[in-house]
């Protein structure tokens, strides 16, 4: 019966986390083509250097951003399993609460 509780909650976790980043790559779009739309060709033109040295100061060594990618997915899925651990106990606390329990004795 666990797993049940297990498989329900990895989905509806799974599916938060799903609207969440959504919602956020959804903004941050948003917010991109409202600056694009509203930059000129002198604004740009004018701090073309800052735009240049924005892209390119971010530049990390491909060992480092592989280590930093793996530290980051292991850090996700453990959230995501920790999340999904949690949710199933509280499902299976709250079928346990809810289900009728015989009273304690003999059986009749």
């Amino acid at each position: 019966m666990f797993k049940n509780h297990l498989i329900s909650a990895k989905a509806i976790i799974l599916l938060s986390v799903g609207v969440l980043v959504g919602h956020a790559i959804g903004r941050s779009l948003a917010s991109d083509a409202a600056q694009g739309r509203s930059l000129t060709m002198k604004q740009y033109i004018a701090d073309f250097d800052a735009h240049k040295a924005k892209l390119t100061s971010s530049e990390i060594p491909m060992p480092a951003a592989i280590i930093a990618g793996v530290v980051m997915l292991l850090g996700t899925f453990g959230a995501y399993e920790l999340l999904a651990l949690g949710l199933a106990k509280v499902f299976a606390a709250a079928e346990r609460r809810l289900s009728p329990t015989p009273p304690p004795g003999p059986p009749a």
